[in-house]
């Protein structure tokens, strides 16, 4: 199925290079977010934290649970090499602007507010 997701990354807050959306939020703060297409799906990922980043956080394995607990839309997990990275994912079939702009922002989102409690800083 073909979806031209990049006709919908147009607007004040998105920009959009190659395949990562960068979306800028009111506060000054922004994030990366990297999109990927099967053929029936669009995957969504973002680097939270590099490893060195949050090497020194305590617990970090229960914090990612904890935060997964209370999350829609997006996952975070830890990847081989160390960094915290998320994950959503949305069906083409049927997806409208609304739908998908709502979840590209959603992971940017959350991905950014959860760098800031692991690491206090918004280098993503």
């Amino acid at each position: 199925m073909k979806v031209n997701w990049r006709a919908f990354c147009h607007g004040k807050q998105l920009s959009l290079d190659g395949n990562e959306v960068t979306v800028n939020f009111e506060n000054g703060r922004h994030h990366r977010v990297c999109i990927e297409e099967t053929e029936e799906t669009i995957e969504l990922h973002a680097l939270v934290a590099k490893a060195a980043a949050v090497k020194t956080v305590a617990d970090l394995p229960l914090r990612i649970w904890r935060h997964n607990r209370a999350s829609q839309l997006v996952g975070f997990r830890q990847n081989p090499r160390g960094a915290v990275v998320a994950n959503g994912w949305l069906a083409k079939a049927g997806l409208s602007k609304e739908e998908f702009l709502a979840v590209v922002r959603r992971v940017a989102a959350e991905s950014d507010r959860f760098e800031f409690l692991l690491t206090g800083r918004d280098a993503e």
